[in-house]
C-alpha cells in the first residue's frame, strides 16, 4: 500500500511515559517525511499542552482535541474547529454531577473543575501524568456553570476523569441519549467532544486538506478515542499495550510503546524495511 499520510496518536503510541519520545520513531518519522509523507499527530491534548518534539520540520498539521480542532503546527493557526456550545455544557454539567462524577472542561489552555471535585479526582487511580496536568493546567473554579457561559474562550471536551464503578451502570444508560460523541479514554475514564469532533472524523478533515484519500493513510493508536480514526484509515494499526477492544478495531497490532512499537510500524509499512 502507497501510504500517503501517517496519522499517529501521542500518549501511549509515540510516547513513553507521557513526555519521552525514543530515537528510532524520531528517524522513522523523519524519514517518512524525507519521502513526501505527511506526519500528522492525533491527539486529544490541546495545542498548549503538546510536546516539544513536535516543533519539528516534519510536523506541519495537527489533530487536536480529539477532532475538535484543526492546526497548523508549530505555529497552531486554526484551520478547522468544531467546540462544544457552552449552554449545552451548562445544560448536562449538573447531569453528570447528579450521578457522582468529577468533571474537568478543556479549553483555553487549562482543565477547569471545582474544588470539590479537584479532591475527588486527586484522591481517584487516575494515572500519575494525569495529576501533573492538572497541577500545571488545572483552573478551580466555585462557579463552573457561571463560567462556561462567559468564558472568553471556546471549549473543546468535557473529561470524565474516574468513573466510580457504582456509578458506571447509570452512566451508560445514560450514554445513548447524550447530545455528544462520547469515548473511553482509559478503563475508568471518558472524554466527551463535539458529535462532529472526533479522531476519525478529524482525520479525515486533514486529509481533504491536504488533497488525500483516507485508502493512502495509516493510523497508529492505543486508546478508546484512536478507534474511530483506527476505522477509517487505509491501514489501521493498534499498540501492542492497548486494550483488546482497541486492538479489535484494527487491521494489525505492533509492539507497544515502551518497544518501539510504532517506529516498528512505520518501518515497515511506510518504510518498507
Amino acid at each position: 500500500m502507497d501510504i500517503q499520510l501517517i496519522a499517529i496518536d501521542l500518549d501511549g503510541t509515540t510516547l513513553i511515559n507521557n513526555t519521552d519520545v525514543t530515537p528510532r520513531l524520531l528517524q522513522a518519522l523523519e524519514e517518512a517525511d524525507a519521502r513526501g509523507v505527511h506526519v500528522v499527530p492525533v491527539t486529544g491534548r490541546q495545542f498548549k499542552m503538546l510536546p516539544p518534539f513536535l516543533h519539528a520540520p516534519w510536523c506541519r498539521y495537527g489533530v487536536l482535541c480529539n477532532g475538535t480542532e484543526l492546526r497548523t503546527l508549530p505555529g497552531g493557526e486554526l484551520l478547522a474547529s468544531h467546540y462544544l456550545p457552552p449552554e449545552l455544557l451548562a445544560e448536562y454539567l449538573p447531569v453528570f454531577l447528579g450521578l457522582g462524577l468529577p468533571v474537568e472542561i478543556s479549553g483555553g489552555g487549562h482543565l477547569h473543575t471545582t474544588p470539590s471535585m479537584l479532591k475527588t479526582i486527586l484522591a481517584a487511580p487516575v494515572i500519575p501524568f494525569h495529576r501533573v496536568v492538572l497541577d500545571k493546567h488545572g483552573l478551580v473554579l466555585d462557579d463552573l456553570n457561571a463560567f462556561l457561559l462567559s468564558a472568553p474562550y471556546p471549549f473543546d471536551k468535557l473529561n470524565l476523569p474516574y468513573i466510580p464503578h457504582e456509578a458506571l451502570g447509570s452512566l451508560t444508560a445514560l450514554l445513548p441519549s447524550l447530545p455528544f460523541s462520547v469515548v473511553w479514554s482509559g478503563p475508568n475514564s471518558m472524554e466527551i467532544t463535539h458529535t462532529e469532533a472526533t479522531k476519525g472524523k478529524g482525520l479525515a478533515a486533514i486529509c481533504r486538506h491536504l488533497g488525500i484519500d483516507l485508502a493512502r493513510t495509516m493510523a497508529i493508536g492505543d486508546s478508546g478515542n484512536d478507534v474511530p480514526m483506527l476505522a477509517v484509515a487505509g491501514l489501521s494499526v493498534a499498540m501492542g499495550n492497548a486494550p483488546d477492544f482497541v486492538k479489535a478495531a484494527a487491521q494489525t497490532v505492533t509492539h507497544p510503546n515502551t518497544e518501539d512499537g510504532a517506529a516498528i510500524a512505520i518501518e515497515k509499512y511506510v518504510l518498507g524495511k
